[in-house]
């Protein structure tokens, strides 16, 4: 009995001494920690940057001003333990010469989607739905910045439908200055993460239209919402999305006959990100988000063989004070390809503002 007795106690006091050291060994990590975020480095950079909201653009170089037609390759590569919603803004902006404004066809990578039925209409702002969180998918929009009301988007057959059904949410619908522009979003039902994508965005022929339905809803100059596309004379532009390995489906994106005739200048193709970096959240709950870019082509009008457009221009940093830090734009490789890459990873090893990436590889 005694001799148990003092097994027992023996056995207390290894496990006593077992929580101590654990206990030690974390709190010692902990410190570790905190001085790897004040002492320099990328993780004090991050600490520091209260005002960032993660926010760098680049611009695809040498786009002709008689451009008609884009493709490139997409491939989500990595997206996971996000707490904030990450959003990478793919603009491709058209312009009519001697025309007015511009018009915005927008082909996003957002790290969720949310499931809906086509033809939602206005069910509030942002878009509505049942959301699929760390699951990244594509999000088609047609932006009318300019409140003119002169735009449409339609999916092409039953599968595109179901694919990237509608709903009009309007922009960033917090102030009353934008409280009337349309944006009829096609919000990508399932995850591309990991899925070869290709996208082909081609101009057909100027079409003169009567009023009529099936082209999404867009609000009114008064603030109303329409399912009625205005009659007129519009740039329709097809969109052909194919993942490798399943059948491509398209998606018509109207443009009024004002703005929408050429990919170029003042518009041309932009890529900005958004919500990469915030200061309100545990740095090791931001996730980690990388989406390759490649095999850029465009097509001039009355050309029959496309070009390719190797060269990136890190146009913008909206850091206030300090250029970012732990994500942003780098050449990478992928399955023997130089890419763009887009990601927030927490590490220092990107380009800065200013610079040029030069992708050698296009196919």
């Amino acid at each position: 009995m005694c001799d148990r007795k003092r097994r027992g106690e023996k056995s207390q006091g290894r496990r006593r001494w077992t929580v101590v050291l654990v206990g030690a060994l974390i709190a010692y990590a902990v410190r570790a920690e905190a001085r790897s975020l004040t002492a320099g480095g990328p993780g004090a950079a991050l600490l520091r940057r209260v005002t960032d909201g993660g926010t760098v653009s680049a611009k695809l170089a040498d786009v002709p001003p008689d451009t008609v037609a884009l493709r490139y390759h997409l491939r989500v590569n990595a997206s996971s333990g996000h707490v904030n919603r990450k959003l990478i803004f793919f603009g491709v902006r058209t312009a009519t010469p001697g025309g007015s404004g511009v018009g915005t066809i927008e082909t996003d990578v957002v790290t969720d989607w949310l499931q809906y039925a086509d033809d939602l209409g206005h069910a509030g702002w942002p878009e509505q739905g049942i959301r699929h969180p760390s699951e990244p998918s594509l999000w088609l929009r047609n932006v009318d910045y300019d409140g003119v009301g002169r735009v449409g988007l339609r999916p092409t057959s039953a599968a595109a439908r179901l694919l990237f059904p509608r709903q009009c949410a309007g922009i960033d619908r917090t102030t009353p200055a934008h409280a009337g522009l349309t944006s009829i979003a096609a919000i990508h039902q399932g995850s591309i993460l990991g899925r070869d994508l290709e996208l082909t965005l081609v101009r057909e022929p100027l079409v003169i239209l009567p009023a009529q339905l099936d082209w999404g809803h867009r609000f009114t100059p008064e603030g109303s919402v329409t399912p009625i596309l205005p009659a007129g004379r519009y740039w329709p532009w097809r969109l052909t999305v194919h993942p490798f390995g399943a059948p491509a489906v398209d998606v018509v994106f109207l443009l009024d006959e004002s703005r929408g005739r050429y990919i170029g200048p003042p518009g041309d193709v932009t890529i900005n990100t958004e919500f990469f970096f915030r200061p309100d959240v545990p740095q090791n709950l931001l996730g980690v988000l990388q989406l390759f870019v490649w095999g850029v082509e465009t097509l001039r009008e009355g050309a029959t063989t496309w070009e390719p457009r190797p060269r990136w221009e890190y146009t913008n940093d909206a850091t206030p004070h300090e250029p970012s830090i732990g994500y942003g734009f780098r050449k990478s490789m992928y399955a023997g390809h130089e890419v763009l890459e887009v990601s927030y990873s927490g590490d220092d090893a990107y380009a800065r503002a200013g610079s040029v990436i030069d992708l050698d590889d296009q196919r």
